[in-house]
C-alpha cells in the first residue's frame, strides 16, 4: 500500500511539473511621471504646433503569450497641456478649442488588438475628447519589456502614434486655417503591479 501511495504522489508530481505553463496578463500601471502625449497640428500652412499632455493615468493588461488579448484603458488631463507658450496653451485650454473646464479628460478604452508584427500592433478602441466618442487605431510598438536597472521593477516601454479629425470631435475653430488632422505620439512607460 505504501508503495502504490509513494507511486500515486510520485505521479501526481511529475503531471504538475510537466504541465505546460500558461503565460495570464500582467497589469501595468503608466508611469505618469515617463509617459507623455504629444500631438503635431498645421498652423496656416506656414508651420505646425506642438505640445504635449503631461499628465496622464492608466492601465495595460498585457499578455505576453497572446497579445491580442491585451488591452488598455487610459485617462489624459487636458489641463496638463503644455505647448511652449503659456498664452496659446490657455486659449487651446479654453471654450473654443478644448474647453478643460467642460471636459477635463480625454479618455481611451481598447476594444481589440491585432499583431502587426513580433513587437507591433494595431490597437482599436473608443476615444472620448470633449465628451464625444469615436472610434481611433493606434499603432503600438513594444520597444522593450524586462527589469529596470533603477529600482528593480518590471517595466514595460511603449511608442505609440495615430491620426485623428478634430472635426470628427466638434473641434472646428478656425477651420480651413488650422489643420484638422492632429498626428498622435505617445511615449508610455507602464509599470507591473
Amino acid at each position: 500500500m505504501k508503495r502504490l501511495l509513494a507511486a500515486m504522489i510520485a505521479g501526481a508530481a511529475l503531471s504538475v511539473a510537466a504541465a505546460p505553463t500558461f503565460a495570464a496578463e500582467v497589469a501595468y500601471k503608466l508611469d505618469p511621471s515617463h509617459t507623455e502625449t504629444m500631438f503635431v497640428i498645421d498652423r496656416f500652412g506656414f508651420n505646425s504646433v506642438i505640445g504635449i499632455f503631461a499628465q496622464s493615468e492608466g492601465t495595460i493588461w498585457l499578455d505576453e503569450a497572446a497579445p491580442e488579448k491585451s488591452r488598455v484603458e487610459a485617462t489624459v488631463k487636458v489641463d496638463s497641456l503644455l505647448s511652449a507658450h503659456p498664452v496659446r496653451d490657455e486659449h487651446l485650454k479654453g471654450e473654443r478649442w478644448l474647453n478643460a473646464a467642460k471636459s477635463p479628460t480625454m479618455t481611451f478604452k481598447s476594444t481589440k488588438v491585432e499583431k502587426t508584427g513580433d513587437t507591433t500592433a494595431k490597437v482599436f478602441g473608443d476615444l472620448t475628447i470633449m465628451g464625444v466618442t469615436q472610434p481611433a487605431v493606434l499603432n503600438v510598438k513594444l520597444n522593450k519589456i524586462g527589469t529596470a536597472p533603477n529600482n528593480q521593477k518590471k517595466q514595460a516601454g511603449f511608442t505609440i502614434t495615430g491620426q485623428i479629425s478634430r472635426k470628427a470631435f466638434g473641434s472646428a475653430s478656425a477651420a480651413g486655417m488650422i489643420g484638422d488632422a492632429v498626428d498622435i505620439r505617445i511615449e508610455a512607460l507602464a509599470v507591473a503591479q
